[in-house]
């Protein structure tokens, strides 16, 4: 067993899951400096799966992964031109070189319930800690606002996962007239920022909506928290 095989394993042993979604670094063979990993809140899916796996294969579904891909390719190239096209086969390329999690292992259905995942996270903490250890990140994208009941991903990760953390702080959108907010983590001897931004779902954003007013706009802003965090 692999490092990773025996966390997943202590993992299912430890908590009761009738769907285990396993995740992590895409692909080892591709995963680039800096690391990227970004954190999402649970997978749409009612059986055992490895998302990873998925990823590699085909780019698990387009309306997460596209922009997710899309992201990678800003913060990892730092490409001024919007990606417009994300066929299985572009985004299959931008995926293998960023690891990815869900704080919630447990398959769920396409609306996530805030308690639990909430619950989840206080209940799972360690682990979730480890498998971050394991990706050894050089930033963090947190995908998933404080909104409807749900409390956001970054903030779930202050509070109960990432403990040596500092105070928040922001930064304004390039487009958006909003403020981005992040703190940075200290983790294996690195200062880690660990950044909350939207869903890649995201389909309203300020009444912007569709590529040019809302998908383009975002990957401005991804370039912008490269520029900001990444010292390349």
């Amino acid at each position: 067993m692999n490092e990773w095989d025996k966390l997943f394993e202590k993992w299912k042993n430890e908590f009761c899951f009738d769907a285990f979604i396993s995740d992590g670094i895409v692909d080892v063979e591709y995963y680039e400096n800096p690391h990227v990993l970004f954190v999402l809140r649970d997978m749409n899916c009612q059986s055992e799966r490895n998302l990873c796996d998925d990823l590699r294969r085909d780019g698990s579904g387009w309306k997460t992964w596209n922009n997710i891909g899309r992201w990678s390719k800003a913060l990892l190239d730092g490409n001024e031109e919007y990606p417009r096209d994300m066929s299985k086969e572009n985004r299959v390329e931008q995926l293998k070189r960023i690891a990815v999690m869900n704080l919630k292992k447990e398959g769920g259905i396409s609306r996530t319930k805030g308690d639990e995942l909430l619950n989840s996270v206080k209940a799972q903490h360690k682990r979730i800690f480890d498998e971050i250890c394991l990706c050894d990140p050089d930033i963090i994208i947190c995908c998933g606002l404080t909104a409807s009941g749900i409390t956001g991903n970054a903030t779930l990760l202050k509070e109960y996962v990432l403990p040596n953390s500092t105070e928040w702080n922001s930064f304004r959108s390039i487009i958006f007239n909003r403020d981005w907010w992040y703190y940075f983590t200290e983790m294996s001897g690195k200062r880690i920022p660990v950044i909350s931004f939207c869903h890649p779902q995201v389909t309203n954003l300020e009444g912007c909506r569709g590529h040019e007013r809302l998908f383009a706009p975002l990957y401005r802003d991804m370039l912008h928290i490269r520029e900001l965090f990444l010292k390349l």
